[in-house]
């Protein structure tokens, strides 16, 4: 969008020209907090904002580079980051573009709280662990704010203005979800004025992607607004005899109905096929496979290597609308009517790739089936201030309804044949034929979950240092499974009432300390199909939260640092075949993440996590083990140079380092740790009087090959060295 470009490029000049002066006292905390130990970004979109603070104060300047201000907190709305008694990261289009990121790990890549578990175009879908606990993918994924189904899928990031991630437990916030975090994805609204980019980009392998965004204002007073989002991608994967094909589309309107009431509306359509991938590679002993030894975790393989058999897919669709009112009551007061709906179906034909001894051999199983996700959300929310004298109440009031149901045309199966992973030409048929994805005929309804909740939160502001945040939400829970015939199979009823208490002070303006505690809960989990009692429905599990953290914002720098503590119930497969539900995991960690410019040209971002994880509470057979999946430390690092020599070129390296984690809940085989680097290069400049970006990137260019570990029992292989390049056009 010329004009917004064109501003932008200006006003970053005059910040360069008048930078504000930093104090002694500014320029010391930033190298005391840096020197904690290199950090993990909350990025988001670059601005250059000027605050001006008197001089006895230190001096904030503009926003740490892909720095943001502030973020959506479910039940707390929208919140200054440094209000917030949380660690939240935010990664804007513009990080994301930068990195030409592909999936939800990718993009939090740099986040050393957070580590990928699986790849899109690998395994079934992207996932990702938070401080060592995974995303949920039916409560843990929010589209502004509200819940949306993710099993098994990619949600498509070119239709999103930045993605949100709350770190930990969100019980008062969100509701019902794994004490690993949220993800909210945060919808791209119309522009004040009318432009747009077309973007064409090429991945390893032969994938193609065109992309266009245009949007803008409308009428005499600019009252309505439109946007809108297209997405083709296709072409072979990087994974030999992988293939592509995904399609997607957005539209968002909204209108200002009045001064203070505005309405807005959004839709979202994806359908993706990803072929050569599969479910994952599992020791036999972890899949109800009779084998004559311990199976060990393999020797690592390229990430380019095909394992599953050709024609092997899964395919995923999506479809979401969503719609706000917004209304600014009074001049302290703000009402928020809320409602979003989406259905997600799913059809696969993958295989689980059984590892058999300890010298590569496997059959693979392949699995068949088609399921549907079908979730609904209200809410209703106010906001506003009031003062009891000197005291100030920020104060928020609301309710919300969700409903989940889920569906499926039950799961076929037969083994394929045999092979090695060391040796794919030693695959030996067994005569079957590929499967095919049924249609949606015969479907039944397999679980039903309804949330009703109330909450309400009071920030009590004592003094520009002192402040107190208390927050309940009750929940009505209802959980129901069915058999086939339509047969109630287990039914969980709760009403919880889930607290947050938090304790914050600001010592000086940019920098603020917090102590906070969350309870959360989230839904029971089930026996995976190859379980004796596969299928069986378990009851809610209830995790508690302590954490304790800093954040500053000084002058070109955004430094965080969080101590915590996680505790939640504990689900595993016992030795005899049976998953059960049953004990507790703590989870310990410190967080350092620092973000900013050490020069004119440099910009730094990166963090450091580490971590201890033990069963406290469970059988004999995994107490006092590790919690799968959690590594012990993670440090990452990624710098950017603006080469002053060619104005527009920029050039980036990254990296990171992944500790060991545990496969299974009794640790019987330990996924190594590994590291990748990644480089990068873009170039901003005019063509024929448009202003274009190309973009080109290099990650993991060691080729280092790796595992990913997840779920308990699933490795899956890390992305091997990937060429990305891209051109984008404004207009």
């Amino acid at each position: 969008m010329p004009a917004a470009v064109s501003r932008r490029s200006t006003l970053r000049r005059r910040t360069r020209a008048a930078r504000p002066r930093v104090t002694p006292l500014a320029r010391q905390l930033a190298w005391m907090l840096a020197a904690m130990g290199a950090g993990a970004p909350a990025w988001a979109q670059e601005t250059s904002a000027q605050v001006d603070l008197p001089a006895t104060q230190v001096s904030a300047g503009k926003a740490a580079a892909y720095g943001a201000k502030q973020a959506s907190t479910g039940a707390l709305g929208d919140k200054p980051l440094l209000d917030t008694p949380f660690s939240i990261n935010v990664v804007t289009q513009e990080l994301i573009q930068n990195r030409q990121a592909q999936t939800i790990g990718e993009v939090f890549k740099g986040d050393p709280s957070v580590t990928a578990n699986n790849d899109g175009y690998i395994g079934e879908a992207s996932n990702i662990t938070i401080r060592g606990l995974q995303l949920d993918l039916l409560e843990g994924y929010k589209i502004d704010g509200m819940a949306v189904p993710n099993w098994g899928s990619d949600v498509p990031l070119e239709h999103f203005e930045r993605v949100e991630l709350l770190k930990g437990l969100s019980g008062f916030m969100y509701g019902f979800g794994t004490p690993g975090g949220i993800a909210n994805f945060v919808t791209k609204r119309p522009t004040n004025t009318f432009g747009g980019s077309a973007t064409f980009g090429y991945t390893s392998g032969g994938t193609l992607k065109e992309s266009i965004d245009l949007g803008g204002r409308f009428g005499p007073t600019k009252a309505l607004g439109a946007r809108l989002g297209v997405v083709h991608e296709e072409g072979d994967t990087f994974v030999d005899g992988g293939h592509i094909k995904r399609d997607s589309a957005s539209l968002a309107l909204d209108a200002r109905i009045t001064p203070d009431l505005q309405w807005s509306f959004d839709g979202l359509y994806m359908q993706r096929n990803v072929q050569g991938a599969y479910y994952g590679i599992i020791p036999g002993q972890d899949f109800g496979v009779p084998v004559s030894e311990l199976v060990r975790t393999p020797r690592a393989i390229d990430g380019s290597q095909r394992v599953a058999s050709r024609g092997s897919y899964y395919e995923t669709e999506i479809k979401t609308v969503g719609t706000e009112l917004n209304w600014a009551a009074a001049p302290d007061w703000n009402v928020r009517a809320s409602y979003r709906y989406t259905q997600q179906n799913r059809g696969n034909a993958d295989s689980a790739i059984q590892l058999t001894d300890n010298a590569g051999t496997f059959s693979e199983l392949q699995y068949s089936s088609y399921q549907r996700y079908a979730y609904s959300q209200a809410q209703v929310m106010a906001n506003g201030r009031v003062r009891t004298g000197s005291i100030e109440h920020e104060l928020v009031f609301g309710t919300s309804w969700q409903s989940l149901t889920q569906a499926n045309t039950g799961f076929a199966s037969t083994i394929l044949g045999t092979g090695n992973l060391y040796n794919p030409s030693a695959f030996v048929s067994s005569g079957a034929q590929l499967m095919q994805v049924p249609s949606s005929e015969g479907m039944y309804r397999t679980s039903k979950i309804d949330q009703t909740s109330v909450f309400a939160s009071d920030t009590v502001k004592f003094n520009e240092q002192w402040s107190v945040l208390g927050g309940l939400r009750y929940t009505r829970f209802n959980q129901t499974g069915y058999a086939p015939n339509g047969d109630v199979s287990a039914k969980y009823d709760r009403e919880p009432i889930t607290p947050t208490l938090a304790l914050m002070f600001k010592p000086m303006q940019p920098m603020t300390l917090y102590a906070s505690y969350v309870e959360s809960l989230e839904a029971g989990a089930s026996a995976p199909i190859t379980a004796l009692n596969a299928g069986t429905v378990f009851g809610p599990l209830k995790s508690k939260q302590v954490e304790v953290g800093a954040k500053a914002e000084v002058h070109d720098w955004t430094l965080g640092a969080a101590l915590f503590q996680v505790q939640r119930g504990l689900a595993y497969l016992r030795p005899d075949n049976v998953y059960t539900q049953d004990g507790m995991t703590r989870y310990r960690g410190l967080e350092l993440s620092a973000r900013g410019k050490i020069a004119r040209d440099w910009t730094v971002l990166g963090g450091l996590l580490l971590m201890n994880s033990e069963n406290t509470e469970s059988d004999a057979s995994v107490l006092g083990k590790r919690a799968y999946g959690s590594p012990r430390y993670k440090a990452t690092a990624y710098v950017e140079y603006a080469v002053p020599a060619m104005p527009g070129l920029v050039l980036s390296a990254g990296g990171q380092y992944i500790g060991n984690a545990a496969l299974e809940a009794n640790n019987s085989n330990i996924v190594p740790g590994y590291h990748t680097f990644d480089v990068g290069a873009r170039y901003s400049t005019k063509v024929g009087g448009k202003p274009v970006t190309l973009r080109f990137n290099i990650d993991n260019l060691t080729n280092e090959k790796y595992w990913l570990p997840s779920w308990g029992f699933i490795l899956a292989q890390g992305a091997p060295r990937t060429i990305r390049a891209s051109a984008t056009v404004y207009f």
